[in-house]
């Protein structure tokens, strides 16, 4: 899979089709992405960057977040184990089906989940660092 960010100077690869995705709603992620509640998949396999690693800044400790350093897209989060690429990078986000929300204790009150999606109040029903 690939994606990359809005203007186009970051491009990625990922080496194996993702198989988690999840909508978190937790007000660090709505914060990164200024959005109402944010999209993640789990990067499989190796990630190549084009045509380098976007910035980076490290949100809170162990989350590291990465980002086009000209156009500002948000396109990681990332845990010293796992890689998780924003589902709005993706060049085909309809190729994705997403698993859960997670951190919907902090959903925006106007935020209907109307989907049959499991929704969790804590990170992804207790497995921790998952967005």
């Amino acid at each position: 899979m690939t994606g990359g960010c809005l203007c186009g100077a970051i491009r990625y690869r990922m080496s194996e089709k993702p198989d988690y995705a999840s909508y978190c709603h937790c007000g660090m992620c709505r914060k990164a992405t200024g959005a109402p509640f944010a999209g993640f998949v789990e990067a499989a396999g190796h990630i190549a960057w084009d045509p380098e690693p976007p910035a980076e800044f490290a949100s809170s400790p162990g989350i590291l977040r990465r980002f086009c350093r000209i156009c500002g897209s948000a396109l990681t989060f990332e845990t010293d184990d796992i890689v998780f690429v924003t589902l709005g990078s993706l060049d085909k986000p309809e190729d994705v089906r997403v698993q859960c929300h997670t951190y919907t204790e902090f959903r925006l009150p106007d935020i209907l989940i109307s989907d049959d999606l499991p929704s969790h109040p804590d990170p992804a029903g207790g497995k921790g660092g998952r967005p």
